[in-house]
């Protein structure tokens, strides 16, 4: 069985220009740098998974990665698809939940 850790973010509320920048991102959709995943548009995600991991050592490891960054107010790093990477300040870090998961490779 394999685990997924996520990190639910706080809302971030209204946002200063939010429809202007929507407008914007939508406009220029196919030039904008990003645009084929989407990560210049508003709103904000509430949930990023921090990673999937075939045993639960490896999530305990995780978590506990999180934990120490979360511990001295340090940003955590989330490496997504396509090299991309962000950093989530600690403070906009609502909760961490590690549960199981079944893949499809899990299945056979």
């Amino acid at each position: 069985m394999a685990y997924s850790v996520m990190i639910w973010l706080t809302d971030p509320g209204p946002q200063a220009r939010e429809e202007e920048a929507l407008a914007r991102s939508e406009a220029a959709r196919e030039t904008a740098p990003g645009a084929a995943a989407g990560v210049n548009e508003p709103p904000a995600f509430t949930r990023l998974v921090y990673g999937v991991y075939d045993d639960e050592a490896g999530a305990e490891e995780a978590l506990a990665t999180i934990s120490d960054a979360l511990q001295r107010n340090a940003p955590l790093r989330l490496r997504m698809r396509g090299n991309r990477s962000f950093l989530v300040p600690a403070g906009r870090v609502h909760y961490v939940v590690c549960d199981e998961v079944e893949r499809p490779a899990d299945r056979r």
